[in-house]
């Protein structure tokens, strides 16, 4: 071990010119208290940082672009945590590779708590649509918590000419591969497709990096609808410059009254969840997860987060490290059923 030398001090932490006896009760003494430390050091990591968590800066990576769904609820809670641990905790998207730069980053980062990821369903999705990734998304993360949870929404623009999902499915009918519709990451991806093979229609599948960049391109007209998440498209819902027009819950959502389900427009076995978790880098010590996911549940316990959550048509969470690493793996194997059920392979 490099030890550091007081300035002026000499190359030698011992007496000058000691005898052998000195010298070796002088190393006996020193191995002693080096072993006797050590049961100490073996524990720090776990216990002892856990206590000073966070010491600095945290620095949440979001892989979606800025203003959708996964932006707005990490940057909910983030703000609540910054309060409660008097530390900073910075959101840094990082959009690209439907999620995978922003994972990888997280994946290959120190095992401090200091670095984690807020990511989405798409987490679970990408390991079913992708050939190839650079993590394992079961082994190189550690769960922490589960913020939210919530169903796929079909946004329709307002510049289009069909005033209903209905009527915006009569038309992909009746011009089969006229139509884009659009997706915000791998797993609306998959939903659509699931739509499509589901309902028996016929249109292209546009993925973009993000909601914000796709929702641009259906309010401006660009596309005539896109699947993304309520949370995501409530603003422009509520401003009439975008309609969400059906959802994928089994029932309809209490902030959405008036939007069928997919289910009630005649096409079955399209009920999908999305949910907004936290993930740490594989190695993360189990009560630094902890404390992380405490921070968390205490922030969903606030009226006014729990508001606003639900009145962006999700519902909180505060699942734990367990449950959630329950969840991915049963995602996991679920997805892959929906792949199969809508005929999508890995590419």
């Amino acid at each position: 071990m490099r030890r550091c030398r007081p300035k002026g001090a000499s190359s030698s932490f011992l007496p000058e010119a000691p005898g052998r006896k000195d010298m070796n009760n002088i190393t006996r003494r020193a191995i002693g208290k080096g072993l006797m430390s050590l049961p100490c050091l073996s524990v720090f990591p776990s216990t002892g940082w856990a206590q000073m968590f966070p010491a600095g800066p945290v620095r949440v990576v979001v892989p979606t672009a800025p203003g959708g769904a996964l932006d707005i609820m990490s940057r909910l809670v983030t703000a609540r945590l910054a309060d409660d641990w008097k530390q900073s905790v910075i959101v840094d998207n990082k959009a690209g590779g439907s999620g995978i730069l922003g994972s990888n980053i997280v994946a290959n980062a120190p095992p401090d708590g200091l670095t984690v990821l807020f990511t989405t369903s798409t987490h679970a999705v990408n390991p079913v649509l992708l050939k190839s990734i650079p993590y394992d998304t079961e082994t190189a993360f550690t769960p922490i918590a589960t913020i939210a949870e919530t169903a796929y929404a079909l946004v329709g623009s307002a510049k289009s000419n069909f005033s209903d999902a209905a009527a915006l499915f009569a038309d992909i009918r009746a011009q089969p591969g006229k139509y884009a519709i659009g997706s915000s990451e791998n797993s609306a991806r998959l939903v659509g497709d699931l739509i499509k093979n589901k309902g028996k229609l016929s249109f292209e599948s546009v993925l973009y990096k993000g909601a914000a960049p796709m929702l641009q391109e259906v309010v401006s007209g660009v596309i005539p609808a896109g699947i993304t998440t309520p949370v995501s498209a409530m603003s422009h819902h509520r401003s009439g410059t975008a309609k969400i027009l059906a959802i994928t819950s089994e029932k309809r959502l209490p902030v959405l009254a008036d939007v069928p389900t997919i289910g009630e427009l005649g096409i079955p076995g399209v009920v999908c969840s999305v949910w907004f978790a936290v993930f740490g880098p594989k190695g993360l010590p189990p009560t630094v997860a902890d404390k992380f996911h405490d921070g968390i549940a205490k922030a969903l316990r606030d009226s006014a987060i729990i508001a606003k959550i639900r009145d962006f048509g999700a519902e909180p969470s505060g699942e734990g490290p367990a449950a959630l690493a329950a969840r991915l793996k049963t995602d996991l194997a679920q997805w892959r059923q929906l792949a199969q059920a809508a005929g999508v392979q890995p590419e």
